[in-house]
């Protein structure tokens, strides 16, 4: 089960992007976007496990995504 204390963002709003521990498994991260998916019709967000920190540029373009 995920801790929801370690998920650094809960106002959750249309296009976020949500960190979860590192040790949070792929069945706890489909649950948390189902019950987020019933919380929020429509929203959509993506999530990923680990600390985004630890990725570089290369990895982040690879995904189309832009890094501030």
């Amino acid at each position: 089960m995920i801790d929801l204390e370690a998920v650094r963002k809960l106002d959750v709003q249309d296009g976020n992007l949500l960190e979860v521990p590192e040790n949070a498994d792929q069945e706890d991260m489909r649950q948390l976007l189902e019950a987020l998916n019933r919380m929020k019709s429509g929203c959509q967000v993506m999530i990923v496990r680990g600390p985004l920190e630890l990725m570089d540029v290369g990895d982040m373009n690879k995904l189309g995504w832009y890094r501030a």
